[in-house]
């Protein structure tokens, strides 16, 4: 999705320079110069952001932002103007009947960041306010299901032995690896030169960089083993407290360790900050396994969405708890289920299980649990705050198709 921008400026002069801009950033726009015109647009419903130039605010007699905050605020109003319109432009954006203000649309580059800025913004804002709506929608159809909270049938507890020999060969021998490696090893063996004179054998250079590359991913599956038996290991609760903004941290700090990981798809991650009002509160908090928690959950919202998807992550407060959604769009399993719905919403929290078996080695580098084991883990890891986690498939009521989004959510007490 592309920003579809509307320009209201008498100037059709000025307007030409913003409309270039738009043209060469290959997003949408439309430019009109009358007051009566900017409602009949609003009506359509098509434009995400507003520029409109201070020039018409101080020339209209009605005031065309309180109109549009109060009817339209899903529309993000970027005000353009020049440097003598300062206080007015300040007043604009203190009173939040403006998100941005551009002094001159002379840069392009500029330009594109304001127009990207506020379109994510947007895109969150937006998100922010349907996932409750998609969340009432779920929980209505759960009652519904008498059966819904039913666990592991009798089957499934059965399977769990064969499942962990399943996961364990995925996991060990297919892709890079201990399979990769020791098929590698064989070719060393059967490759490499012996020279008489000084008792050696010599490789190939490629050969010897194979060797290293998947030498360092096996590596990464033991140390991975490590991390996960201690985090199997440690029984103890969480009951150290830190500010509610020391985990907003750990999530920012994440999400640029994990912007190689997200530029594999040219994905992005947008995050919402802490709702105001927390900041003499605390949550139970162990800065180094939430950590944990929150790589693992990143990394798989990244690698269950597609090409140039946005992972949503938004801070909510409920009554006394805070809540942490990690949404992502919901795609077709093999089984033709969509997202994590049905029973895939409490069996992706047992050992060894997997809803697809098809292995992706692009985020390996990336994870610190592997084997089936991450979101077993990540549970325990947040039950350990005496805290929950969830994950379950929601409507999503932003994109005309009537997709569906994979929210996962983590609820935290609060500690006032």
């Amino acid at each position: 999705m592309i920003p579809h921008i509307l320009i209201f400026d008498p100037s059709r002069e000025r307007a030409e320079i913003v409309l270039r801009h738009i043209e060469e950033l290959n997003y949408t726009g439309e430019h009109i110069s009358e007051a009566d015109d900017l409602w009949k647009m609003f009506s359509q419903e098509r434009f995400q952001i507003l520029i409109i130039d201070c020039e018409v605010l101080g020339k209209d007699k009605t005031n065309i932002l309180e109109t549009i905050q109060k009817n339209h605020s899903d529309l993000l109003v970027i005000l353009k103007s020049e440097k003598q319109s300062w206080d007015q432009v300040a007043k604009y954006l203190n009173q939040h009947k403006a998100y941005d203000y551009l002094e001159e649309i002379t840069s392009k580059d500029k330009f594109k960041l304001t127009i990207d800025r506020a379109f994510d913004y947007g895109q969150l804002k937006r998100k922010t306010e349907v996932i409750q709506e998609g969340e009432n929608l779920l929980y209505k159809k759960m009652i519904e299901i008498f059966d819904w909270k039913k666990a592991l049938t009798e089957k499934d507890s059965e399977n769990i032995a064969s499942d962990l020999i399943h996961q364990m060969n995925i996991s060990l021998f297919q892709g890079s690896g201990i399979g990769t490696l020791m098929s590698v090893v064989s070719v060393l063996l059967t490759k490499s030169k012996f020279d008489e004179a000084s008792s050696t054998y010599t490789i190939p250079k490629n050969l010897y960089d194979l060797i290293r590359e998947n030498y360092e991913s096996a590596k990464g599956m033991f140390d991975s083993m490590s991390i996960s038996q201690n985090v199997i290991d440690d029984s103890f609760e969480i009951e150290e407290l830190h500010p509610i903004s020391v985990l907003s941290q750990i999530m920012e700090e994440e999400v640029r360790q994990l912007e190689e990981a997200a530029s594999l798809r040219n994905q992005k991650i947008s995050m919402s900050g802490v709702p105001g009002g927390t900041s003499g509160n605390q949550i139970r908090l162990h800065p180094g396994k939430m950590r944990h928690a929150v790589r693992e959950v990143l990394i798989n919202a990244l690698k269950y969405s597609r090409e140039k998807d946005t992972i949503y992550l938004i801070f909510f407060v409920k009554e006394n708890f805070l809540e942490l959604k990690v949404v992502n769009p919901a795609y077709e399993n093999p089984d033709q289920t969509i997202g994590v719905s049905g029973k895939h919403e409490h069996l992706v929290f047992e050992p060894f299980y997997r809803i697809s078996s098809v292995m992706d080695d692009s985020y390996v580098q990336y994870e610190q649990f592997r084997f089936g084991l991450g979101l077993p883990l990540v549970k325990k890891i947040i039950e350990q705050h005496k805290a929950n986690v969830q994950i379950y498939t929601i409507e999503n009521n932003i994109r005309p198709n009537k997709s569906k989004d994979v929210c996962l959510t983590i609820r935290l007490p609060i500690q006032k």
